[in-house]
């Protein structure tokens, strides 16, 4: 009986734990950016780590390609602003610190302050962003070159 008491004990305490992310994460779909970021956009929203390491992952693999967007893009850049709002600057900027500074540059793309005048509510993650490197991607020069 103790041993079926400490069990359920044990499942309720994992279950209250800061991070409520299924088993299968959206971690795996990084490299389809856009259906990395759709499936990641919720738990983003709560503030789950993996799932905001995969928004800046899928940045990075996104403006690697060489290849010109469209919705792919918007529907990106629209997920960006929501969990920005959504989570805060406090816990968007922490999770932004921790990745690579060309991670920190890709996720600049999204978020470049061109795009999203909103950023100036959000002063922790735009200094990170300011800081971040300027680097020529490769969608960039696709760009220039369309």
């Amino acid at each position: 009986m103790a041993r079926v008491i400490a069990i359920f004990l044990l499942t309720i305490c994992c279950a209250w734990g800061k991070e409520l992310a299924p088993v299968d994460t959206p971690y795996n779909k990084v490299f389809d950016p856009w259906r990395a970021c759709t499936h990641a956009k919720e738990l983003a929203k709560r503030g789950a780590p993996d799932a905001l390491r995969t928004l800046f992952l899928a940045a990075y693999v996104r403006v690697n390609q060489p290849f010109l967007g469209g919705e792919d893009l918007e529907s990106m850049d629209l997920i960006f602003g929501e969990v920005l709002q959504a989570v805060g600057d406090r816990v968007f900027s922490h999770a932004l610190k921790a990745q690579r500074p060309e991670v920190r540059s890709a996720a600049k793309w999204f978020l470049g302050t061109d795009s999203h005048p909103y950023l100036k509510k959000f002063p922790r993650t735009a200094k990170l962003l300011s800081e971040a490197p300027k680097i020529e991607w490769p969608l960039d020069k696709a760009y220039r070159e369309d």
